[in-house]
């Protein structure tokens, strides 16, 4: 393939095709989650990035071996599974941690460094928005695409697939706004030199919940949404 061809198709498929691209992304600060609707030309001029450079890594990425396509292979059932098991499991299991740490963090630093009460504000909006999300999800728009998959009438009142979908969309560009928000006030999870233990293991444990969080919205959107859509046409 010539490699200028990738400038003209999406982040998101680009990434869906082979998610090694995404660390690629990553590396110049590409949204490919919630930006995964951009041209890679696009979101190059977005991120102030050298196309030229950016396409000789990819080319270098494809070079070194085969993509691991296996996630996109799986029945419809089998990825929601895969979702459910790995990253909503992990929300769970880390959101109480990252309350706990940056409520520390208030009580011990909050009066003597601007950052750290924006910083618990926002870790808890972001609790807020996805413990809600991951029900709607779980409750509604995934047992809705089982049985879409399965032949099976559709349950529910919210008419036509897409309108869930669109609708978790939106709530997953919510999500990616305020992780930007929360890399800004970090900056990019960069504690000082001085900070404590909890601190530390506070920002840790945020650069983790993001790169999670960026994976697991893309296989939604880029991987299982659009498959839904494909059986409605």
């Amino acid at each position: 393939m010539n490699p200028t061809s990738l400038l003209d198709r999406s982040v998101g498929e680009l990434v869906a095709e082979d998610f090694r691209r995404a660390h690629v992304f990553s590396q110049f600060g590409i949204d490919f989650c919630c930006g995964g609707g951009r041209s890679l030309a696009k979101a190059c001029e977005r991120a102030g990035v050298p196309t030229d450079r950016l396409l000789d890594l990819l080319e270098t990425m494809a070079a070194s071996g085969k993509a691991d396509d296996t996630l996109n292979q799986l029945p419809l059932g089998e990825l929601i599974d895969y979702i459910e098991a790995n990253h909503h499991a992990y929300v769970r299991e880390k959101a109480p941690l990252l309350l706990e740490y940056t409520a520390k963090m208030v009580r011990a630093h909050g009066e003597h460094f601007a950052e750290i009460k924006p910083l618990a504000a926002w870790v808890q909006a972001l609790m807020d928005d996805l413990v809600p999300h991951l029900m709607k999800e779980e409750q509604v728009l995934f047992p809705a695409i089982r049985a879409m998959a399965a032949g099976e009438a559709v349950e529910g009142c919210f008419g036509h697939i897409g309108n869930p979908i669109r609708a978790m969309q939106h709530e997953h560009d919510d999500a990616g706004q305020i992780l930007a928000k929360l890399r800004e006030i970090t900056g990019n999870y960069q504690p000082p030199e001085n900070a404590c233990t909890t601190w530390r293991v506070c920002y840790a444990t945020l650069a983790e919940f993001e790169a999670d969080l960026h994976r697991h919205i893309h296989l939604e959107n880029n991987l299982l949404f659009p498959k839904v859509m494909a059986l409605t046409c």
